[in-house]
């Protein structure tokens, strides 16, 4: 079974290739905070933080298929999972 970044994993899961890193975010316009709604962007960065690519989405199921229909092929990443490393820290 293929993993997927849906509205329950998606703070936590990205997809990755290479230095290529895809999620999903969230933020606001004047316009959307007013109404007291969010927007959610589908957003490819390369390494930490060059953002390569974004779309703005009004939901999260839409980012969510946005980015599971582009990228799906990359590897899934869930940054939930148990990490393993030279001690007991869960940083590498």
């Amino acid at each position: 079974m293929q993993s997927i970044i849906t509205p329950t994993n998606w703070t936590y899961c990205r997809f990755e290739s290479g230095q290529y890193r895809a999620f999903v975010s969230f933020g606001a316009d004047p316009e959307t905070l007013e109404k007291g709604q969010y927007l959610y962007y589908a957003t490819v960065t390369e390494g930490e933080d060059k953002e390569i690519h974004q779309e703005t989405h009004a939901t999260l199921s839409a980012a969510c298929e946005a980015l599971n229909a582009r990228y799906a092929d990359w590897s899934f990443l869930d940054q939930s999972a148990p990490k393993s490393g030279c001690g007991t820290c869960v940083a590498h």
